[in-house]
């Protein structure tokens, strides 16, 4: 399958939607004090209409440089979005700078109008943003930067760009593909260490200066405040998370075993298990047809989206020269779509990215549906949720509904992909932590001190279960999200926890699941994610809640340790080891 771009209206031009940019500031700037609800509201609707514009431009742009990240086409449309978004941002910043401004008492009289309902979680979380706000002409100045941060993750992306055959080989059934590809990738990472290490160094200086120049103590502050999460429910899930580190060297203790040796090989970290007697391969008509009936269980309105996309000509899993490796989905929320990209060779792996994109993608077009332009996205953490959810939903329906071999391999990837995704994001987030922390006590983020935090966070998190091989000092590398911002990976171990205790209330309520999370979907951006999930019977806030998640990981666990009485009697390496 490959994107049918034609199908895609063609965006307003960039100078369009740049004029309505300016004409939203010439209507709109200098009155936002003196505005009523109704007229409050159609200036919100204003902005949704020029960000839904600059939206589809971003869109259009992206889709065609995905599939030639080389080629003229697609850098002439960036460079095109990127001026135009430019604009867009010093346009419309008068809004947040007034809107902050505002006595307390007159905002929350405006906030409890029903006419700004749907605007209201954006507006309480605007005005709490402005603790951190600079004037707007200083906000512009720091504006003028973003392109440089930009061209360095631009950089990384190229530089890596060679490998990105290595690291789909890193997860071959071939044991000896996966080390040819191994020792293909730390051959190449080894010499841009240092160029790699320079751009980190530079980001992370240029970050804490900011951070400086806002007032803001801690590096992580800004992500927490995008993500709309409680700084303390967060470190009260990493905190968790840490502590729960012994069930990440179960599991790989478990699959070492299951590959035959006492510990993993560096090269067997993402080895996939491919059940006691075959796998979970299956072709790219069956996979969707499998997605698209596991949402079916949940949600009418979910399978009816997924079939559209893809009837629609808007996923595309074919792997070709200069086509961006990385999976993703891509709204376009003018249009009521969403484009999806994989690449899809029929292994286990590809089956679940398949489900991530589509579950996005299905929860964008709901949310695009039921929301104004302004409101419709989630914040990222929020929004991986559906993703995360959507892979455990095809899991569980091949647990319970497939033969004793599917149900059983199933069970190991679900074990596979729950652990090591959660352990591995929060151990990136432990590793930025550090490196921050470093570069602040005035040390440069060279290679060797890169190399020794990657090092460290591996050996807290994995123990002695995995093998040290030279990816532990270069894996940092890898990363593309530590280079396109900051502390963005664990909104993936707060995904994946919240999703396995959806998946666990689900069970508890079927009938009356389905609707919930449907109108969680539709919900996109509209409320805070603490109030949503406690729609659905999560309380984020309560400790027990991780506690529950990785209660549930580390009983599936002892389940398979008892279907496999002989990984379990060696007391080197024994499932049941405290948890402690």
């Amino acid at each position: 399958m490959q994107w049918d771009l034609s199908s895609l209206a063609p965006p307003p031009g960039g100078p369009a939607v740049a004029a309505r940019a300016r004409g939203c500031a010439e209507r709109w700037r200098g009155r936002v004090a003196g505005l009523g609800p109704r007229d409050l509201a159609r200036l919100l609707n204003d902005l949704g209409e020029t960000r839904a514009g600059l939206l589809h431009l971003v869109s259009y742009a992206t889709l065609h440089q995905s599939l030639d990240l080389y080629g003229d086409k697609g850098a002439r449309l960036a460079l095109e979005a990127d001026a135009v978004n430019d604009v867009v941002d010093r346009s419309t910043r008068f809004f947040d700078t007034e809107w902050q401004a505002l006595p307390e008492a007159r905002a929350q009289q405006l906030l409890r109008d029903p006419l700004l309902a749907p605007y209201r979680h954006l507006l309480c979380s605007a005005r709490e943003a402005a603790a951190h706000r600079l004037p707007e002409h200083e906000e512009a100045v720091l504006a003028t930067r973003e392109p440089a941060a930009q061209a360095w993750g631009l950089l990384h992306d190229r530089l890596l760009a060679p490998y990105d055959e290595s690291l789909y080989g890193l997860a071959h059934p071939d044991r000896a593909v996966r080390r040819s590809a191994y020792d293909t990738l730390a051959r190449g990472l080894a010499p841009h260490a240092a160029t790699l290490a320079l751009a980190y160094d530079t980001l992370v200086a240029d970050h804490l200066a900011t951070d400086r120049l806002r007032g803001i103590a801690r590096p992580r502050a800004l992500s927490d405040l995008d993500n709309r999460l409680d700084p303390a429910t967060v470190d009260r899930m990493l905190t968790e998370t840490e502590r729960q580190r012994p069930l990440a060297e179960r599991w790989f203790t478990y699959k070492a075993h299951r590959l035959g040796a006492s510990s993993l090989a560096p090269w067997d970290e993402r080895a996939p298990l491919c059940g006691p007697r075959g796998g979970l391969r299956m072709d790219l008509p069956e996979a969707v047809e499998t997605v698209c009936a596991a949402f079916a269980r949940i949600s009418p309105d979910m399978a009816r989206i997924a079939r559209r996309i893809v009837a629609d000509g808007r996923i595309d899993t074919d792997a070709r020269p200069g086509r961006v490796s990385r999976a993703f989905s891509l709204p376009v929320p003018s249009e009521r779509t969403c484009f999806v990209l994989v690449s899809y060779d029929g292994r286990p792996a590809d089956l679940l990215d398949l489900a991530h994109e589509l579950g996005h993608a299905v929860a964008f077009v709901l949310a695009a549906e039921a929301q104004p332009a302004l409101v419709f996205d989630a914040p990222t953490a929020l929004s991986e949720v559906p993703a995360c959810f959507a892979e455990l939903a095809v899991l569980d329906r091949l647990m319970t509904e497939g033969d004793p071999d599917t149900s059983a391999a199933a069970a190991e990837l679900w074990l596979d992909r729950c652990v090591t995704t959660v352990f591995r994001q929060a151990l990136v987030t432990s590793f930025e932590q550090a490196a921050y922390d470093l570069r602040a006590e005035g040390n440069v983020l060279d290679a060797p001190a890169l190399g020794t935090l990657w090092e460290e966070a591996h050996r807290a998190t994995y123990g002695s279960a995995l093998t040290p091989g030279p990816l532990h000092r270069l894996g940092w590398m890898r990363i593309p999200h530590i280079f396109q911002g900051r502390f963005y990976n664990y909104a993936y171990t707060f995904a994946w926890l919240t999703a396995i205790g959806l998946h666990h209330r689900r069970r508890g309520a079927p009938a009356s699941f389905g609707a919930d999370f449907t109108a969680f979907l539709r919900a996109g951006g509209s409320a805070p994610p603490r109030e949503q999930l406690a729609r659905l019977g999560l309380r984020i806030d309560d400790p027990g809640c991780w506690r529950s998640a990785f209660g549930d990981m580390s009983a599936r666990l002892d389940g398979l340790g008892a279907r496999e009485p002989s990984l379990v009697h060696d007391p080197r390496h024994s499932l049941h080891r405290s948890q402690a």
